[in-house]
C-alpha cells in the first residue's frame, strides 16, 4: 500500500507546538509500518514533468523501484498514481534553514525558561514535518549540534522529515585563532558535520561588517577544503565576500550588498550564492512582536533589515543582469517560516525578476549540486533517488502554483497524497 504516513489536518495545525509534537509521535507509532521500503514497482503518470535541469515533458510515466527512478517513458496504465492533471517535479531543496528555531508557548522566539532539550527537539521534529509536507525533501540546517540527532532519526526511515544535512554548531570570530579554527574544523568533521558554517560578518541588524579576520576565514575554508568538506559563509559586503571567495569557500549566504567585481569573481570561481530576499524579512516583519526585544531584534535592528531588504533586491537584479553566478536556493527559514519554504521562490520571481525555470532549477538540480548530491537527487532521471512532488497548476505559468503541493515522495516512500 502507498498511503500518507502522517496526514496533515486542520486539527494538528491548531495544536500548540509541543502538543503537536506529541501527537506526531503517536501518529508515527500507528503509521510506522507503512514506512517500509516498497519492493513492487510504483508508476506515476505525470501530465507535465519538470525534470529539474530545464527539461519539460508532457504525459509521461515514471517507474520507481527500490527507492530509485528506473524508467521514464510513455507506457500506459494502470498507474499507481495518476497525476495526469498535475505537474511533477523533483523534491525541492532548501540549502539554508534552522530546523529547530521556533516560537515557544509564551509566543516568543526561542526556548522559554526551563525548556528541556527533549522539548526543543520536538519542535524541530514538527518543523521537519511541515517542511516535508511543503514539498521540500532535502534541507541543510546550519546552526545547532542538536540537528545531528534529528538528521539520524529521519535517516532511519520512520520519522517523517526531509533528508537533513547539518553543520552542527557554527564557527564565529571568537571561536579561536587560525590554528585553533583548523582544529575546530577537524573536530566538526569527527563529530559528523556535513558542512562547515562560518559567520564572517556580523548580523545585518548590527551593520553586517566583516568581523572575522582574513586569516581566520582562510584557515576555516582552507582546512575544510583539505578535508573534503564544504563551507557556507554568512557574509555581507564586498570585503568579506571577496575574502571568502578567494579563500576557496563553497557558498556565500545573504551577500546583500557587493560590487560588480564580486559578481565577476563568483562567476569566475564557480562560487555558489544563496541570497535571501523576501521570506526572511516578511517573516520577521509579520512576527515582529515575537522577536522584538530579544538580543539585536531592536527598533534599530528592524530598521536595518528594512533597508537590507530593499538593497537586496537591487543587488539580486544586478547579479542576474551582469553575471553567470550559480544562484542556489535557500530561505534561512526559522521560527514562523517552516513549511513556507516555497515562498522565497515566489519572491525571487515576482519581485526579483528571476526566470521561473531558473528559480526551479536553483531549488532542485543546482541546489543538489551545491550540497554535493548532484548525482543522487534534484533531477527526475533514471538512476536518481525517487524524490518527487506533484502540484496543482503549472509553475512555469504561475510560480505560486508551488504552494499547491498535493503529493510528496521521498526515497520512493509516499508521505503526502491529497
Amino acid at each position: 500500500m502507498h498511503k500518507n504516513k502522517t496526514p496533515q489536518n486542520k486539527f494538528t495545525r491548531r495544536l500548540s507546538p509541543l502538543a503537536g509534537g506529541l501527537l506526531l509521535l503517536i501518529q508515527l507509532v500507528i503509521a510506522g509500518s507503512s514506512a517500509q521500503a516498497q519492493d513492487d514497482a510504483i508508476t506515476i503518470r505525470a501530465g507535465r514533468l519538470l525534470d529539474g535541469i530545464g527539461g519539460v515533458r508532457e504525459n509521461v510515466t515514471i517507474t520507481i523501484a527500490d527507492s530509485r527512478i528506473v524508467r521514464i517513458d510513455n507506457s500506459s496504465g494502470p498507474y499507481t498514481y495518476d497525476f495526469s492533471d498535475k505537474t511533477v517535479l523533483p523534491g525541492m531543496i532548501d540549502t539554508h534553514i534552522h530546523i529547530g528555531a521556533h516560537f515557544n508557548s509564551m509566543g516568543r522566539y526561542g526556548p522559554e525558561p526551563g525548556q528541556t532539550s527533549e522539548q526543543t527537539l520536538l519542535y524541530a521534529a514538527e518543523n521537519a514535518y511541515l517542511t516535508l509536507m511543503a514539498g521540500f525533501t532535502t534541507v541543510q540546517s546550519v546552526g545547532s549540534s542538536m540537528d545531528k540527532d534529528l538528521r539520524d532519526a529521519i535517516a532511519r526511515g520512520i520519522l517523517p522529515g526531509p533528508r537533513l544535512l547539518t553543520s552542527l554548531d557554527p564557527i564565529r570570530v571568537n571561536t579561536g585563532t587560525p590554528a585553533q579554527l583548523r582544529e575546530v574544523v577537524r573536530q566538526r568533521q569527527a563529530d559528523g558535520a556535513d558542512v562547515i558554517k562560518m559567520f564572517a560578518s556580523a548580523s545585518i541588524r548590527d551593520g553586517g561588517i566583516q568581523v572575522m579576520s582574513d586569516a581566520q576565514i582562510q584557515a576555516v575554508c582552507g582546512e575544510a577544503n583539505a578535508l573534503g568538506l564544504r563551507t557556507i559563509v554568512h557574509a555581507y559586503g564586498t570585503e568579506a565576500i571577496t575574502t571568502a571567495i578567494e579563500a576557496g569557500c563553497t557558498q556565500i549566504e545573504h551577500g546583500n550588498r557587493y560590487s560588480d567585481d564580486v559578481i565577476d569573481l563568483m562567476t569566475e570561481r564557480g562560487t555558489y550564492y544563496d541570497p535571501h530576499l523576501g521570506l526572511l524579512y516578511a517573516n520577521y516583519f509579520d512576527n515582529r512582536a515575537k522577536f522584538i526585544g530579544i538580543g539585536n531584534y531592536t527598533e534599530a535592528g528592524f530598521a536595518a533589515m528594512e533597508e537590507a531588504r530593499v538593497i537586496g533586491y537591487d543587488t539580486f537584479k544586478r547579479t542576474l543582469e551582469l553575471g553567470d553566478v550559480k544562484i542556489v536556493y535557500g530561505t534561512d527559514a526559522l521560527a514562523g517560516s517552516h513549511g513556507m519554504n516555497a515562498e522565497e521562490l515566489i519572491y525571487r520571481v515576482q519581485e526579483g525578476g528571476q526566470d521561473r525555470m531558473a528559480a526551479i532549477i536553483s531549488a532542485t538540480s543546482l541546489a543538489a549540486e551545491a550540497l554535493g548530491l548532484g548525482e543522487e537527487i534534484g533531477t527526475v532521471q533514471p538512476g536518481f533517488q525517487a524524490d518527487l512532488v506533484a502540484i496543482d497548476g503549472d509553475p512555469l505559468e504561475d510560480i505560486t502554483a508551488l504552494r499547491n503541493v498535493a503529493f510528496v515522495m521521498k526515497d520512493g516512500v509516499v508521505y503526502k497524497n491529497f
